[in-house]
C-alpha cells in the first residue's frame, strides 16, 4: 500500500510540474530604483539591399596594400601606381610602375620584374597565410613568368 501512495504522490507532483511548465510566464516587476541600462529602443525595418546577391565589386579592393606569400617567402607593396617586390633575397625589393584591371570581382596589377612579366590578381576573400593565426581580407595570385604562387593581402 505504502508503494502505491509514494506513485500516486509522484504522478501528483509530475502534474503540477507539467501544468506550471506549460502556463503563460509572469509579467517582470517593474524596477524601483534608476536603470543605469540604455533606453528602450523600438527596431525599425531595413530596406533590403537592391541586389539581394551582395556581390562584392572590385572598386571594394583597396589601391594601397601589402601582400605576403609564405614557402617560398615573397611580398608585393601596391602603392601610388607602382608594386615594390622583394624576397629574403632582395629585401629592399624592386619598385617598378604597374597598370590597373579591374573585371568583376578581380582587381589584377600587371608590370615586368628583371624582363619577366608580374601580375598580381587580387580578390577580396578571407585569407589565411598557413603559418599564423592571421585572417587577411584579401587572397592573391602572383604569377611572375610560369611561376605561380598564392597569398593574402590587407
Amino acid at each position: 500500500m505504502r508503494s502505491i501512495t509514494l506513485s500516486s504522490s509522484a504522478l501528483a507532483l509530475f502534474a503540477i510540474l507539467l501544468v506550471s511548465a506549460c502556463s503563460e510566464p509572469a509579467e517582470p516587476e517593474p524596477e524601483t530604483s534608476p536603470s543605469t541600462s540604455a533606453p528602450f529602443v523600438t527596431p525599425t525595418a531595413v530596406e533590403p539591399p537592391a541586389s539581394m546577391a551582395a556581390e562584392v565589386s572590385s572598386s571594394d579592393i583597396p589601391i594601397r596594400f601589402r601582400a605576403i606569400g609564405t614557402e617560398p617567402f615573397w611580398s608585393v607593396q601596391v602603392q601610388d601606381g607602382k608594386l615594390t617586390y622583394s624576397t629574403p633575397e632582395m629585401p629592399d625589393g624592386l619598385t617598378v610602375p604597374a597598370t590597373l584591371r579591374r573585371s568583376g570581382q578581380i582587381v589584377t596589377y600587371s608590370a615586368t620584374i628583371e624582363g619577366k612579366p608580374l601580375e598580381l590578381e587580387v580578390s577580396r576573400q578571407t585569407c589565411s597565410d598557413g603559418m599564423s593565426d592571421t585572417v587577411y581580407p584579401l587572397a592573391v595570385i602572383r604569377r611572375i613568368g610560369p611561376d605561380i604562387q598564392r597569398g593574402c593581402a590587407r
